[in-house]
């Protein structure tokens, strides 16, 4: 039993490293690493093998642990990723996966091997993303979390020999703006006519419930129930895996009994789902024209009924924990993204900030000094005279300020200042100073 590094010199100069490995009762099996390089490019060549080297103490620990599990992949291994790859997302359907399938199709022309696939290979395949005309960072980098994904699973499933998605970076996303409806755009939408009511209904019970598309897409009647007289929906979220139990604003209520009414139309001979929806595509554009029809600037799409629930909640006052709670997600985190519409504390705590009264420009009478005032209704435009207005905060401080001058029996000089303590002052300054 025992397994090795083989050198392989290649016409173009390069040198291919192989792994053997050879155990009594299995036989011989070798295989690929997909890594090469110039020997004359000392530096390069000596990472390349460190890392072949590193491949091959993988193969020869798994050898040791299960034997069997290794040769098995002597067949595995000349099997189509991308079939495998496909099989992936049109289990998930989800659109971005089937998307970053297209993509993949395109890189490898339709096919390429398990034995093909390592780092090197998914740095060109994200080199390619990058460089694709008119395909943003963002998808871009939601193609490739799938495809690593899809890697890491065929390598948990002894399609791939070596774990090596965690030594390709990923793509960084950029940030975007998450489109949020306000009460008023929500209000105008629900009254404001779209081609297809099911569509609409489903919207709306998702921007009084937070749940995804994919959630509504599953929603069955027998997941409502009603505890004490409130309504609540039982449901595995599609995405996170998680069991949620969550209770129903009256909105979303209503929105379902409306929907029980269109089943009739939409589902004639019944149906178990609460949303009888058409394709993605299709609600796609459904969505666009209603948005379009109501005023809206920008393009309306499904998942900014979750933003809408999100700002809404935050906005009611709920805390983060519990908003973080409806949405289904594992982690505060993830529900800080939606704390950008959410500006209610930010603009409560700006508008208790103290403000300066204005400047004055210098001139000769005696100038008052700058007094900072509690809140924006306390604001007074000080003038350049010794007289402040009825009523004023300036005029309280410089009774406050002459009070004290009496107290300490200070008298008023020729240039109608108080000494006190070696120096002038005028009875605001007085007061501000005592």
């Amino acid at each position: 039993m025992g397994v090795k590094i083989r050198e392989r010199k290649m016409a173009s100069g390069d040198v291919a490293f192989y792994i053997d490995t050879y155990h009594k009762d299995f036989g011989r099996f070798s295989q690929k690493t997909g890594l090469q390089a110039n020997p004359k490019n000392r530096k390069v060549f000596s990472q390349i093998k460190a890392e072949a080297l590193e491949m091959m103490r993988k193969v020869e620990k798994d050898l040791q642990r299960d034997p069997s599990g290794v040769f098995s992949r002597k067949a595995m291994a000349g099997d189509d990723f991308v079939e495998y790859a496909r099989k992936r997302a049109e289990k998930e359907h989800y659109a971005s996966y089937m998307n970053a399938l297209k993509r993949l199709v395109e890189f490898t022309g339709g096919s390429v091997s398990f034995k093909s696939l390592n780092s090197q290979w998914l740095e060109r395949f994200k080199g390619y993303l990058l460089t694709v005309d008119g395909l943003g960072s963002n998808s871009a980098s939601t193609y490739f979390i799938f495809v690593k994904g899809v890697i890491r699973l065929a390598f948990k499933e002894g399609y791939v020999s070596d774990d090596f998605v965690g030594k390709v970076d990923g793509i960084k996303k950029q940030p975007v703006e998450r489109h949020v409806l306000t009460l008023d755009e929500l209000d105008a939408l629900s009254r404001t006519k779209c081609t297809n009511q099911m569509v609409r209904a489903a919207f709306m019970f998702a921007s009084f419930t937070g749940l995804r598309l994919s959630d509504i897409e599953l929603m069955k009647w027998e997941k409502i129930i009603i505890e004490n007289g409130q309504y609540f929906m039982k449901f595995k979220q599609k995405k996170t895996g998680q069991f949620e139990k969550m209770p129903l604003c009256a909105q979303a209520v209503e929105t379902l009994q409306s929907v029980q009414k269109l089943h009739a139309e939409y589902a004639p001979d019944g149906d178990e789902r609460v949303f009888i929806l058409p394709g993605r595509s299709q609600i796609g554009v459904i969505l666009y024209e209603w948005g379009l029809r109501s005023g809206l600037s920008w393009r309306l799409h499904f998942h900014a009924s979750r933003h809408t629930f999100a700002s809404m909640a935050l906005s009611a006052g709920t805390a983060f924990f519990t908003v973080s709670k409806l949405l289904g997600h594992r982690d505060l985190q993830t529900t800080e993204i939606y704390s950008h519409s959410f500006q209610k504390d930010q603009i409560e705590a700006v508008q208790g900030f103290p403000m300066l009264s204005p400047v004055i420009e210098p001139q000769a009478v005696t100038m008052l000094p700058s007094v900072i005032v509690s809140k924006p209704e306390q604001i007074v435009k000080l003038k350049p005279a010794m007289k402040p207005q009825p009523g004023s905060v300036t005029e309280a401080l410089q009774a406050k300020g002459e009070k004290v001058a009496a107290a300490l029996s200070l008298k008023q000089n020729a240039a109608g200042k108080y000494v006190f303590n070696g120096k002038e002052f005028t009875a605001l300054e007085l007061a501000l100073e005592v």
